[in-house]
């Protein structure tokens, strides 16, 4: 987040998990099935092509490409899940208002121009650049790692009142 000054703290209500997979007390379930996993599978492979006759050198070395494979994979999941729990256990996030003052567009990504800052741009959809127009106001939410989570516009009653009325 490159601008924290023009964010506010707000409390977060996020739905309980129900029974998650990986929480505190199941992590040590995941570590000792992906090490059994990571002994077995030599053998099972064995089972299935008895043409390559094993040794414990062979049975080592076909351990340590399935801990290659399998500890980077559990790595991730563990990571992923990690965060989530850390993102519900602090319970707030960042809601800030902006002014869209201009529009980019590249062949790959769209920007909105955004006051309260002169420089201050935010990627957005190509979706929500062509229906957002220069004036309209959006609300960008961020959680507690200030990656975005919600971009929506903000229903801007006072300028429609503002208007003058047309005479048909």
């Amino acid at each position: 987040m490159k601008h924290p000054e023009f964010y506010v703290k707000y409390k977060t209500n996020y739905p309980p998990l129900v029974n998650p997979i990986f929480s505190k007390r199941n992590w040590w379930r995941i570590v000792l099935i992906t090490v059994v996993a990571i002994l077995i599978e030599p053998l099972v492979m064995y089972k299935n092509q008895r043409f390559i006759p094993i040794s414990f050198e062979y049975y080592l070395q076909l351990i340590a490409y399935f801990i290659i494979i399998a500890v980077p994979f559990v790595a991730f999941l563990l990571w992923v899940n990690w965060r989530e729990l850390i993102k519900r256990k602090k319970g707030y996030g960042w809601v800030g208002k902006f002014e869209v003052i201009g529009k980019r567009s590249s062949f790959l990504f769209c920007y909105l121009l955004l006051r309260p800052d002169s420089n201050h741009k935010l990627r957005v959809d190509r979706n929500f650049f062509q229906k957002t127009r220069i004036g309209d106001f959006i609300q960008v939410k961020r959680d507690v790692f200030e990656n975005i989570e919600e971009i929506s516009r903000i229903k801007n009653i006072s300028n429609r009142l503002a208007s003058p009325a047309r005479a048909f």
